[in-house]
Order: structure tokens, then C-alpha cells, then sequence
């Protein structure tokens, strides 16, 4: 089991943390960081979309995956989580 960790701040300075470990699957996914979502308890719902992925999905799918989720992400993306997920593994 690999644990990666990895933050970025957004162009309008907000922070997202993403601490995740993995092997052949994502498990135990935690995002955190100065930023905001309603509702709140979403960001758990998140990130139990990632947990279960293979560690090797693609951007698009992780995407497709968070796109179900019903959720205003306030001062960063999905696309955003998916990048510092992918940072996290070493991934670009």
C-alpha cells in the first residue's frame, strides 16, 4: 500500500489537501483545505466516489464519477481534486 500527499492552492488562493493511499485501488481518500461545500456532508460523498476506483483511472473518469454528486464546490473544482489526487501519486 502506497500514501500519497499533495495541496495546491487555486488562483483565488483557496487550499486543497488530498491524502489518499493506494495500490491497485484508491482507499481512504481525505480532501481537506480552506474552501467550501454545500452541502457540507458532500465532501464525504466524494470522496467515497473515489475510494473503490482503480489507482490507473483517468482524469475523465474520476470526473464522471464526481459529476453525480450533487454539490456547490466554492473557491475550487473537480477538476481541481482530481489533479491534487493525481499529484498525490506522483501523476501529473
Amino acid at each position: 500500500m502506497m500514501h500519497g500527499e499533495a495541496s495546491r492552492k487555486v488562483p483565488d488562493g483557496k487550499l486543497v489537501n488530498v491524502e489518499v493511499d493506494y495500490s491497485d485501488r484508491f482507499e481512504n481518500v481525505d480532501i481537506r483545505g480552506d474552501f467550501f461545500i454545500e452541502p457540507p456532508n458532500a465532501l464525504e460523498i466524494i470522496e467515497s466516489k473515489i475510494e473503490g476506483l482503480s489507482a490507473d483511472a483517468g482524469k475523465e473518469e474520476v470526473l464522471e464519477e464526481l459529476s453525480v454528486v450533487d454539490a456547490d464546490l466554492i473557491g475550487f473544482s473537480r477538476e481541481v481534486i482530481v489533479d491534487v489526487l493525481f499529484e498525490a501519486q506522483g501523476r501529473d
